[in-house]
């Protein structure tokens, strides 16, 4: 008879502790996703990634020639007036703002500006 309890025991145990660790595992998925949802939002709303593959470009070689190019062909293709898509002119200007936020943070400021910044700063 004890024997039987003490497997009563160790079984409920083993479920509460099963359960508790699944719900421990989505909790952590979650805030996992919330937080690279976050990331994204941050840097304009949408990832350099989706940005590239909206504009249809290489996130290699950003090159602002091209991106101009496909940004203007793409906007005003999908104008309201020319029967296109709101939304989709709105994600691909999205696009192209986190792209240009993008190129901002790999360029270095011109010459003459942080000889400014060094002179103001002194």
């Amino acid at each position: 008879m004890a024997h039987r309890i003490l497997m009563q025991v160790v079984f409920t145990g083993a479920q509460v502790f099963g359960k508790a660790f699944v719900q421990a595992y989505k909790q952590a998925a979650a805030t996992s996703a919330a937080q690279a949802t976050s990331a994204a939002v941050k840097e304009g709303g949408i990832s350099l990634e989706e940005s590239c593959l909206i504009l249809n470009v290489r996130s290699e070689a950003l090159k602002t020639d091209e991106i101009k190019a496909r940004y203007e062909h793409l906007f005003n293709v999908n104008a309201k007036d020319k029967g296109g898509s709101f939304y989709i002119q709105s994600k691909v200007f999205r696009a192209k703002e986190r792209i240009d936020k993008e190129l901002a943070k790999r360029s270095p400021p011109p010459a003459s500006e942080s000889a400014n910044a060094t002179a103001s700063g002194s």
